[in-house]
């Protein structure tokens, strides 16, 4: 078979799949909130969604785990990711443990849903806020162009984790925030690298593409000094840059585009625009033992 044939074929059961997910498994309740189911259990029933509750109550279950692949995925359409934000704003974020949690309170012990269930709610799995999940969400929220939201939840974790009269914990990022807020568990999670990622990357933009430098900001008005200005430092091709946004007017994001770059103090002529490629063979050719300078002014 030809590689271009497989190919084709595997995109084919690809875009079969995602239909089928975009219209299969996207819920609705009678609040009007709309999200991707995640789950099924293993008796074959679709876990999320509204049901009736052992009480005779109405019980809502949802989960961030689903709205997460969904989002990175590109299987949410962009009038889903609206919807989904929306709902994950209702159900699942908690600003008491810093962010979104990993679920709703399902209201009973489901041994047929695996080790989630055999933790009280609020604890690890089991809804609390699991910080490796809730540092995805803001990535995918970045990716898909939603800076302002995915902001919001580096900011929230950041803010509560530093806070030691109520995280009670060393400065880092912990597995989950338990219902009193602590933070536990800090060897036991990648949410620091996710964290780190996530702000040079997305926030800051500084991503590699096909071996050259593109910088694309989506930095905050929170985000920049009293002067105005944001930076980071970081190793690209081997040379040690320090990246520094100007922002004079104090713009926010969507609102800015790069109209100029220098380097080490030489310009880098350029059109306006959301982005700026600078080539590997220029940075290559830098000084491989001293920091350089990139100057990115918004406006």
């Amino acid at each position: 078979m030809a590689l271009s044939a497989l190919a084709q074929d595997l995109d084919k059961k690809a875009d079969w799949l995602t239909a089928q997910l975009r219209a299969q498994e996207w819920l609705s309740t009678s609040e009007n909130y709309r999200w991707f189911n995640g789950y099924y259990d293993n008796d074959g029933q679709r876990v999320e969604g509204e049901r009736i509750g052992q009480g005779g109550d109405l019980n809502v279950r949802m989960t961030l785990t689903g709205q997460v692949f969904a989002l990175m995925t590109g299987v949410a359409t962009d009038a889903q990711v609206v919807e989904l934000i929306r709902s994950v704003e209702h159900y699942l974020y908690d600003e008491s443990v810093g962010g979104p949690r990993l679920n709703t309170d399902f209201g009973e012990v489901l041994h047929n849903l695996g080790r989630c269930f055999g933790f009280a709610y609020g604890h690890k799995e089991n809804g609390a806020m699991f910080t490796h999940m809730a540092v995805m969400y803001a990535n995918a929220l970045y990716r898909r162009g939603f800076a302002r939201e995915g902001y919001r939840v580096l900011h929230g974790i950041y803010q509560h984790c530093q806070n030691f009269a109520v995280s009670r914990m060393y400065p880092g990022l912990p597995e989950y925030i338990t219902p009193d807020g602590r933070g536990v568990y800090t060897y036991l999670t990648g949410s620091a690298s996710w964290y780190l990622l996530t702000l040079l990357t997305e926030s800051f933009g500084v991503q590699g593409r096909a071996g050259d430098l593109r910088l694309a900001p989506c930095l905050v008005r929170e985000q920049f000094d009293d002067s105005g200005k944001a930076g980071v430092h970081t190793l690209f091709a081997g040379r040690q840059l320090d990246i520094i946004y100007s922002n004079a007017d104090k713009l926010d994001v969507g609102d800015y585009v790069i109209t100029s770059v220098a380097l080490d103090g030489e310009s880098l002529g350029m059109t306006p625009g959301p982005e700026m490629l600078i080539a590997r063979t220029r940075l290559e050719a830098l000084d491989a033992e001293a920091t350089h300078q990139i100057e990115v002014t918004l406006g």
